[in-house]
């Protein structure tokens, strides 16, 4: 798994549950042949209410859900109603949602002047409702505007103008950083049946 600016709950066929925090880097999980994980995906924004954590004690981590609500709320969440019920019933805080979209294409000092905070501010509000810092946010956010162009057909060069990359070096320390491969190696990995 790479690095998605998303967090997950993952339900196994066992019945076990497990949170995966925001990433920001990659983490290759073994699993048994056969295994089958059905998941839903979390909007970053969406991580410290979803499970009443700072959300930086969640990031590159994976932790049983029981840990984090206990036995019996997991229990309750094993059932897909209650499951609906409770990802319709997360309040999100609106800054928390500004400052995430508004980093996909702004400065984090942009950022912050915009919603009238400081970036020391912005930098505690990402850390504890997304789980990663600013500018760590937006390494994976530019990473993963690489991976949607290089998986649409795009040269890996083209891929890399248009996630915003300087140059291939750039890209190359990135990808080696965020996904532990060859931006070459990735692509193709992604590509294969």
């Amino acid at each position: 798994m790479v690095p998605d600016g998303c967090a997950d709950l993952l339900m196994e066929d066992d019945g076990a549950m497990r949170v995966v925090g925001v990433a920001d880097e990659a983490d290759l999980p073994f699993l048994a042949c056969g295994t089958r994980v059905r998941g839903i995906r979390l909007h970053a924004e969406a991580v410290a209410r979803a499970f009443r954590v700072e959300a930086w004690q969640l990031r590159n981590r994976t932790v049983a859900l029981d840990d984090l609500v206990g036995a019996r709320r997991a229990r309750m969440l094993a059932e897909p109603d209650e499951r609906h019920s409770w990802i319709r019933s997360l309040a999100l805080a609106p800054r928390t949602v500004a400052a995430v979209r508004l980093l996909e294409r702004q400065s984090v000092a942009d950022v912050a002047l915009d919603l009238g905070i400081s970036t020391r501010q912005l930098g505690r509000i990402l850390l504890a409702e997304v789980g990663l810092a600013p500018k760590a946010f937006q390494r994976v956010q530019r990473f993963q505007r690489f991976v949607v162009a290089s998986d649409v057909g795009w040269r890996l060069a083209d891929a890399a103008a248009i996630a915003g990359y300087a140059d291939q070096p750039h890209l190359s320390r990135e990808v080696q950083r965020l996904a532990g491969t060859t931006p070459a190696r990735l692509a193709a990995e992604r590509r294969a049946p």
